[in-house]
């Protein structure tokens, strides 16, 4: 299912996948993405929970808003009002990228409403070098493809919007805001911290995993940023295992 729901005077396009019965997922979607950026681990995901994906203000078909609503807690409270939409009391909250930066927020602001919470990718300190990132990618998929894994295949459409300019406008939701990571320490809830070996942000993800007083810490190897659509099947199978165990 996708539609688009009135959210804060703002029309947000979100998307339901699986069963109305399975355990609700969030997943919420990196830098100059939407929400078909999941694409590659839907199936697997949608198997076992009812997964439901979002637009951000600004990004996708969504709707764009102020420039002074462009913050993470404003984010956290639209993804809150779409689950009031849904019925969803609570989920699972997985966020992956600058989408984990909302994931977190989202915990520390409703955190009676998120079961697990799961950081692919993460850091939530300033955004790092994008040149760095673009070679930890590129190493990242020479290792594969010595290894011989099949490389999965992108879509343009996974990162188009309808106004380019307010998908750039909705990623300026760090500037002018100090690091929040020391505030994890008050996240009472199991919390699933996953980065790739040659992702930039793997020493913050770790400073992250450290910190969150009930944290699980897993490196994907062969991994740079954006695991979801490098390592889906790893992706997905640490997310499942974890639900497993703790959910």
């Amino acid at each position: 299912m996708q539609d688009f729901f009135d959210i804060d005077g703002l029309r947000l396009r979100v998307a339901v996948d699986g069963s109305e019965a399975a355990p609700p997922l969030v997943l919420i979607n990196g830098a100059y993405s939407n929400l078909e950026s999941f694409t590659p681990v839907l199936a697997p995901l949608a198997a076992r929970f009812r997964v439901v994906r979002h637009d951000w203000r600004g990004t996708g078909q969504s709707d764009g808003g102020p420039r002074a609503a462009y913050r993470f807690e404003r984010y956290a409270d639209d993804l809150a009002l779409i689950l009031d939409r849904l019925d969803i009391e609570h989920a699972i909250v997985c966020g992956m990228a600058y989408g984990a930066r909302v994931a977190a927020r989202f915990a520390l602001r409703h955190p009676a409403r998120t079961d697990l919470l799961a950081l692919y990718d993460v850091s939530l300190d300033q955004p790092v070098d994008q040149e760095l990132q673009r070679q930890g990618n590129e190493t990242a998929k020479q290792l594969r493809k010595e290894a011989g894994l099949v490389e999965p295949t992108r879509s343009r459409t996974w990162f188009e919007h309808r106004d380019q300019r307010e998908a750039m406008r909705s990623l300026t939701a760090h500037v002018d805001q100090s690091d929040p990571t020391p505030e994890l320490a008050r996240i009472a809830i199991p919390t699933l911290v996953v980065c790739g070996r040659q992702d930039v942000n793997l020493g913050e993800a770790q400073r992250i995993a450290g910190i969150v007083p009930d944290a699980e810490f897993h490196v994907m190897e062969m991994t740079g940023h954006g695991s979801a659509q490098s390592r889906p099947d790893l992706f997905a199978s640490l997310l499942i295992d974890f639900v497993k165990r703790r959910g």
